[in-house]
């Protein structure tokens, strides 16, 4: 059980599950880009890992700026979102989900989401394993990606 009450963050969120240290290749911060929408209190609503679902009852994301807490009250893992500004129309956007003290300290995790319409729903797919970008919003069987749907508290 502790090692699932910090496991998703984002996120954040996550590696309990075994995930080894993210290569810090091809990864970079970039200027700082924040979205308003997505500060706020949220609670998994759906969660699928490797293909299969995947219950953290009580986990909250708490997202303000480019910063980040995760887990079950009291959040165990905290940490920065890097957002970049370069998504195109109709394409998912991209985020880094870089551990400062936690489960995720010193881990980057590549991961993409999609906000809905009325901000009341976020999606976000990570890549435990902190190697690849996930390309769309599918957790399949033997991997380490986790899809995670999050709703508005």
């Amino acid at each position: 059980m502790t090692k699932l009450a910090p496991l998703i963050l984002l996120l954040t969120f996550l590696t309990a599950c075994g995930a080894p240290a993210p290569h810090r290749s091809g990864l970079r911060d970039v200027e700082p880009v924040i979205d308003g929408n997505l500060s706020g209190t949220w609670l998994i609503k759906k969660a699928e890992l490797g293909g299969k679902d995947f219950q953290a009852p009580g986990f909250e994301l708490q997202i303000a700026g480019d910063q980040y807490r995760a887990g079950t009250p009291p959040p165990a893992d905290r940490g920065k979102l890097v957002l970049f500004g370069d998504e195109l129309a109709g394409e998912a956007r991209r985020v880094d989900v870089v551990g400062e003290s936690g489960a995720n300290k010193g881990k980057r995790l590549p991961a993409i989401f999609r906000l809905s319409s009325n901000n009341r729903e976020l999606e976000i797919c990570y890549d435990l394993a902190g190697k690849d970008r996930p390309g769309d919003f599918v957790s399949r069987e033997g991997t380490q990606t986790l899809r995670v749907t999050y709703a508005r508290k």
